[in-house]
Protein backbone atom coordinates (compact mmCIF):
# COMPACT_ATOMS: atom_id res chain seq x y z
CA UNK A 1 0.00 0.00 0.00
CA UNK A 2 1.55 3.04 -1.12
CA UNK A 3 2.30 5.38 2.09
CA UNK A 4 1.67 9.50 1.70
CA UNK A 5 5.24 10.26 0.63
CA UNK A 6 4.65 8.41 -1.88
CA UNK A 7 1.86 10.24 -3.01
CA UNK A 8 3.23 13.37 -2.38
CA UNK A 9 6.67 12.44 -4.75
CA UNK A 10 4.04 11.18 -7.45
CA UNK A 11 2.32 15.00 -7.41
CA UNK A 12 5.85 16.38 -7.62
CA UNK A 13 6.65 14.02 -10.12
CA UNK A 14 3.75 14.91 -12.27
CA UNK A 15 4.00 19.18 -11.83
CA UNK A 16 8.17 18.24 -12.82
CA UNK A 17 6.43 16.73 -15.67
CA UNK A 18 3.87 19.58 -16.77
CA UNK A 19 6.04 22.62 -16.15
CA UNK A 20 8.76 20.44 -18.47
CA UNK A 21 6.10 19.85 -21.37
CA UNK A 22 4.72 23.74 -20.48
CA UNK A 23 9.03 24.85 -20.89
CA UNK A 24 9.44 22.67 -24.28
CA UNK A 25 5.87 23.86 -25.69
CA UNK A 26 6.77 27.33 -24.97
CA UNK A 27 10.49 26.94 -26.52
CA UNK A 28 9.28 25.40 -29.75
CA UNK A 29 6.77 28.56 -30.29
CA UNK A 30 9.48 30.96 -29.20
CA UNK A 31 12.18 29.34 -31.70
CA UNK A 32 9.53 29.00 -34.58
CA UNK A 33 8.61 32.94 -33.90
CA UNK A 34 12.04 33.62 -34.37
CA UNK A 35 12.61 31.75 -37.76
CA UNK A 36 9.69 33.64 -38.71
CA UNK A 37 10.98 36.58 -38.37
CA UNK A 38 14.72 35.60 -38.68
CA UNK A 39 13.80 34.71 -42.26
CA UNK A 40 11.72 37.29 -43.49
CA UNK A 41 8.41 35.74 -44.06
CA UNK A 42 6.93 38.51 -41.44
CA UNK A 43 8.61 41.24 -43.37
CA UNK A 44 8.01 42.86 -46.87
CA UNK A 45 10.54 45.51 -46.85
CA UNK A 46 14.06 44.63 -45.19
CA UNK A 47 14.95 47.94 -45.21
CA UNK A 48 12.00 49.52 -43.17
CA UNK A 49 12.51 51.97 -40.46
CA UNK A 50 12.53 50.09 -37.38
CA UNK A 51 11.85 50.17 -34.23
CA UNK A 52 12.04 53.79 -32.39
CA UNK A 53 12.71 54.06 -28.76
CA UNK A 54 8.92 53.37 -27.76
CA UNK A 55 8.40 50.04 -29.70
CA UNK A 56 12.03 48.53 -28.19
CA UNK A 57 10.66 49.55 -24.66
CA UNK A 58 7.55 47.34 -25.01
CA UNK A 59 9.73 44.44 -26.79
CA UNK A 60 12.60 45.26 -23.78
CA UNK A 61 9.73 44.78 -21.04
CA UNK A 62 8.80 41.92 -22.38
CA UNK A 63 12.39 40.32 -22.85
CA UNK A 64 13.32 40.86 -19.39
CA UNK A 65 9.92 40.06 -17.86
CA UNK A 66 10.29 36.59 -19.17
CA UNK A 67 14.02 36.48 -18.58
CA UNK A 68 13.68 37.34 -15.16
CA UNK A 69 11.06 34.92 -14.55
CA UNK A 70 12.73 32.02 -16.23
CA UNK A 71 16.18 33.22 -13.63
CA UNK A 72 13.36 33.32 -10.82
CA UNK A 73 11.57 29.72 -11.15
CA UNK A 74 15.03 27.79 -12.35
CA UNK A 75 16.72 29.28 -8.60
CA UNK A 76 13.82 27.31 -6.95
CA UNK A 77 11.83 30.35 -6.26
CA UNK A 78 14.30 31.81 -3.50
CA UNK A 79 15.05 34.73 -6.25
CA UNK A 80 11.16 35.96 -5.78
CA UNK A 81 11.27 36.20 -1.88
CA UNK A 82 14.63 36.12 -0.50
CA UNK A 83 16.44 38.27 -3.05
CA UNK A 84 13.38 40.34 -4.21
CA UNK A 85 15.56 44.01 -4.61
CA UNK A 86 18.46 42.10 -6.40
CA UNK A 87 16.06 40.46 -8.82
CA UNK A 88 14.24 43.99 -9.10
CA UNK A 89 17.44 45.64 -9.67
CA UNK A 90 18.65 42.63 -11.98
CA UNK A 91 14.91 43.23 -13.75
CA UNK A 92 15.65 47.21 -14.71
CA UNK A 93 19.20 46.47 -15.94
CA UNK A 94 18.36 43.69 -17.93
CA UNK A 95 15.28 46.31 -19.29
CA UNK A 96 17.72 49.24 -19.81
CA UNK A 97 20.38 47.11 -21.63
CA UNK A 98 17.50 45.13 -23.81
CA UNK A 99 15.54 48.00 -24.51
CA UNK A 100 18.71 50.81 -25.76
CA UNK A 101 20.30 47.81 -27.89
CA UNK A 102 17.02 46.74 -29.46
CA UNK A 103 16.72 50.64 -30.05
CA UNK A 104 20.15 50.89 -31.46
CA UNK A 105 20.28 47.68 -33.41
CA UNK A 106 16.91 47.58 -34.93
Amino acid sequence: MPSAHDHRDRKEAARLLLAAALAILLLIVIGGAGLYYILGIGQSDPFSAGLDLKGAAVVSFGVSLVVILIMAVVSGGDAIFGELPFTIAGFLLFFLIFWLMIAWIF
